[in-house]
């Protein structure tokens, strides 16, 4: 029975078809050793990615928290259409009956008062040290013509009405336009019938001082 088995024949190591199967086989386990380089290294570029996301997203978040920071703190005031900002003049403290020379009819800084100024409605013109005091205070004085339309002198009483404190209404005469509205280092000049209620909301309490000012009457 065991001669009657066939031997299993050896293939040569002359066989071409040997040879053949080898190469095969050699080229398929370079082909794995290739796809496990090229995996690791994607599965690396994806880690280096992710890492450099998170980085870069913790760096814009916290940018964006300070940015939003910067903005919330550093803002620039608003500002009205048309305002001017005329010379500042430094402010320093004079005494009670002292004058000075602002250098015109509407002045927007410079040396004030001691005390709270007096705000509301005037009849009688009020001087130069009590303006500066005002707009000081962080007031802000609504000069006006004499000769004003009396509907146009009506409305600007509304607009102080419209508010309880830090607001002057007073006549001058001579003025360089119907109406000119002052506050600390910001001017405007109005025509009548011009709404004045824009700038008293911007720049009314915005000064380097701070004091009680209640309208009066």
């Amino acid at each position: 029975m065991a001669g009657s088995q066939k031997k299993k024949r050896r293939r040569s190591r002359h066989d071409p078809n040997r040879a053949h199967v080898a190469q095969q086989r050699e080229e398929s386990r370079q082909r794995q050793r290739e796809e496990r380089r090229r995996a690791a290294l994607a599965a690396a570029t994806r880690q280096r990615r992710a890492k450099i996301l998170k980085r870069w997203g913790r760096y814009a978040l916290i940018g964006g928290g300070v940015t939003l920071i910067a903005l919330l703190v550093f803002r620039p005031d608003p500002e009205v259409d048309g305002v001017e900002r005329p010379r500042e003049i430094r402010a320093t403290p004079i005494a009670a009956e002292a004058t000075y020379d602002y250098g015109t009819g509407t002045p927007t800084s410079g040396p004030y008062l001691p005390g709270a100024p007096r705000c509301g409605v005037f009849e009688v013109e009020i001087s130069t040290e009590a303006a500066a005091t005002a707009v000081y205070r962080g007031a802000v004085v609504i000069w006006y013509r004499p000769d004003l339309d009396p509907v146009d002198r009506q409305a600007l009483l509304a607009a102080a009405a419209g508010h309880r404190s830090h607001v002057v209404i007073s006549p001058q005469d001579g003025l360089e336009a119907p109406i000119v509205a002052t506050a600390w280092n910001r001017l405007k000049r109005y025509e009548p019938g011009e709404p004045v209620e824009g700038f008293i909301d911007v720049y009314r309490r915005r000064a380097p001082g701070n004091a009680d000012c209640p309208i009066e009457g």
